[in-house]
């Protein structure tokens, strides 16, 4: 398979994009609101699983919650700074 400069570019800029998305507050905020989403509510069909299913799947859900809003904690808390030479250069490759 040949891999033409363009799309390495391309594939460089998007994992650029990746990770700068996923170095915003916001995005893990949204991530606790989506398990926050997902646990089992009552009157929401839930097929064959137990009432211990039921709750274990609730746990899990409100603990990886909270560990996406901690995240988002942590990541608000630290220094903003510029990005360093390495990532300005790829950014101005991708233009």
């Amino acid at each position: 398979m040949i891999v033409t400069r363009a799309a390495e570019a391309d594939f460089r800029a998007r994992m650029l994009q990746e990770c700068l998305i996923a170095a915003l507050p916001a995005t893990w905020e949204r991530r606790a609101a989506e398990w926050e989403a997902a646990r089992p509510r009552r009157g929401d069909f839930h097929g064959q699983a137990t009432r211990d299913e039921l709750v274990d799947r609730d746990v899990r859900c409100r603990q990886l919650a909270e560990s996406c809003r901690r995240h988002a904690s942590l990541l608000r808390s630290t220094e903003p700074g510029l990005p360093g030479p390495e990532v300005l250069a790829v950014l101005l490759e991708a233009a």
